[in-house]
């Protein structure tokens, strides 16, 4: 009778585990907590102006920490979807991460600011951009989330500087440049509290299924190197 190679087994597993793992994939209604960065020497202001008004905000990204749904601890970057509904810093929200589907009624609006959370945090350097990209991109992103807001009761103050970001993202959802599953790789946390922000633009959980399958495969990959070296 043949002996099982368990480490050629272990290795077939490993194979399967890093094909299905896929970090663009988040699963649904994950409950997490999100924390503002509490050090508000980190914050930038950003200012522009419209209707002859000088209007005035903290730009993009932020530095937060997210915890639960297999978040653990975790400082990301992330971007706010909403102007006037205010969140303070060093407190912890209660939220729900929430993948994009187009049955979603923000789709489109979603689809765009996905599309500038990676131009900005992974294209442009993130904190590193420039004041005045990091700024335009935070009140893009604003001006297309304005009209789901819980708080638009009032028009928004468009930027001039934010026009252009606002046609690419328009461009890029529509002829296919940026997909859904490119809009996956940053779901939306919304809060508990309907009356604070939205945020985005940092990575999604992978499945359960596929972290058992990732740590298996790790391991038969560990196996298989270890024989191989007892049989050298």
């Amino acid at each position: 009778m043949k002996k099982c190679n368990v480490g050629l087994i272990l290795s077939v597993v490993a194979l399967c585990a890093l094909l299905s793992f896929s970090p663009g994939k988040v699963y649904a209604d994950t409950v997490v907590t999100l924390t503002l960065d509490g050090n508000w020497g980190d914050y930038t202001a950003y200012s522009w102006t419209s209707g002859g008004n000088t209007y005035s905000n903290v730009a993009g990204p932020y530095v937060a920490y997210l915890n639960g749904g297999g978040y653990n601890n975790l400082a990301v970057l992330v971007m706010c979807y909403d102007m006037n509904s205010p969140t303070d810093i060093g407190t912890v929200y209660l939220g729900t991460v929430t993948p994009l589907t187009v049955s979603n009624p923000n789709y489109q609006a979603l689809m765009e600011t996905t599309y500038l959370d990676n131009e900005l945090i992974y294209s442009d350097g993130g904190l590193s951009a420039p004041l005045a990209t990091r700024g335009a991109i935070s009140t893009a992103i604003w001006q297309i989330m304005y009209p789901s807001s819980t708080t638009n009761n009032t028009p928004f103050p468009d930027d001039p500087a934010a026009q252009t970001y606002i046609t690419d993202a328009i461009t890029a959802v529509g002829n296919g440049t940026w997909t859904l599953e490119d809009a996956n790789q940053y779901p939306t946390w919304g809060p508990d509290i309907t009356t604070i922000q939205r945020f985005g633009g940092f990575p999604p959980v992978p499945e359960p299924t596929s972290l058992i399958l990732l740590g298996t495969g790790l391991l038969g990959i560990a196996g298989f190197t270890y024989r191989r070296r007892r049989h050298a």
